[in-house]
């Protein structure tokens, strides 16, 4: 059976394949979108771009090509692994599911339109490609969890209750604390024990439920009166730096900023207060990555390596996208860098 000192071994080999510094400035530096597609195909993006571009022209292109990499960087890790390391690869790849369920569901409780949905998915998880064009196309929530029941995915019955529940109520927030807490139970039912690898799982999870924990508080705020024992019910357990009576502090506007330097003595990742609930989730999303990279500097005979990749991978190819979306349209290039994910 294989272990992760072999699999870390190929997982490094894969980490000297990331672009460096140089190759990163030429695209951000790319004045039109065919000086990107150039300087793209001068990178290990090359074949799949050269296949997306048979079908797909420009920003589609890049897009369909990104994804295709990254889909096989993930199903390559996989092919690694089998057994305990597989499984437990598969419950990190869980986090991208999350992130990608939660802005399909957003996308549709705003009604926008398929492609930019798809353009916002990293098919990094256990959710391929064809299963996300198949999610986004459905005409509703209820039949997004179908496709999730007929592919099997772990999150299917959570997805179901949700959609039962938000028909009724079209209350978002509540269908996002419920997909956060499938996966968090799914990622502490796979890390039982006192092994290293699940440790660090256990960690990782930690310190997503107090970022769940504080985007939620956040946006409780202005939801109206609201007493302690309702705003209680979004709070979920299990955090390092964001107990229940700090989450009621943080989730109301008058004890919101004492709340807050609370967390930053307790050593939570976002220093500054930010004003609304999305500048809070996109400085929480970028410390979160940031964390997750920094992983690849861990015990390299361990999960560590293959977190870290992951995280540098995706930021990677999300970086891309912002970079070919700027050449497209002309933006400055020090616009589109402070959009980037840097890890």
């Amino acid at each position: 059976m294989p272990d992760f000192p072999y699999i870390n071994a190929r997982v490094r080999a894969m980490h000297g394949r990331l672009l460096t510094g140089a190759q990163l400035d030429e695209l951000l530096g790319s004045p039109t979108l065919p000086a990107f597609l150039q300087a793209l195909a001068a990178t290990p993006y090359a074949g799949d771009l050269q296949e997306a571009l048979v079908r797909f022209e420009g920003v589609r292109a890049v897009d369909e090509a990104l994804a295709k990499n990254l889909q096989r960087t993930t199903r390559k890790i996989l092919g690694f692994a089998d057994g305990r390391p597989r499984a437990l690869i598969e419950v990190v790849l869980l986090r991208w599911d999350l992130a990608n369920l939660r802005v399909i569901v957003r996308g549709k409780h705003a009604s926008r339109p398929a492609d930019e949905v798809m353009a916002a998915l990293l098919p990094a998880g256990t959710l391929g490609e064809p299963v996300l064009k198949e999610m986004v196309a459905a005409p509703d929530l209820a039949g997004l969890a179908r496709t999730l029941e007929a592919v099997g995915h772990p999150f299917a019955p959570e997805v179901a209750e949700g959609a039962a529940g938000y028909a009724r109520t079209q209350d978002l927030l509540a269908f996002e604390l419920l997909l956060d807490r499938a996966y968090i139970e799914r990622v502490l039912r796979q890390t039982q024990g006192r092994s290293g690898d699940a440790v660090v799982l256990r960690e990782v999870l930690r310190a997503e439920i107090d970022t769940a924990n504080a985007k939620t508080a956040f946006k409780l705020g202005p939801a109206g009166p609201l007493d302690e024992e309702q705003r209680l019910r979004f709070f979920i357990p299990g955090g390092e730096m964001l107990p229940a009576d700090l989450f009621l502090a943080l989730s109301a506007s008058g004890t919101r900023a004492s709340a807050w330097q609370r967390l930053r003595i307790n050593g939570f990742p976002v220093r500054d207060l930010p004003e609304t609930p999305i500048e809070l989730e996109r400085a929480l999303d970028l410390a979160t990555a940031q964390a997750l990279a920094g992983r690849y500097r861990g015990d390299p005979l361990g999960l560590d390596i293959v977190i870290g990749y992951l995280a540098r991978k995706t930021a990677e190819v999300a970086n891309l996208r912002l970079m070919v979306r700027g050449a497209f349209l002309g933006l400055p290039r020090e616009a589109v860098r402070r959009e980037m994910v840097r890890v």
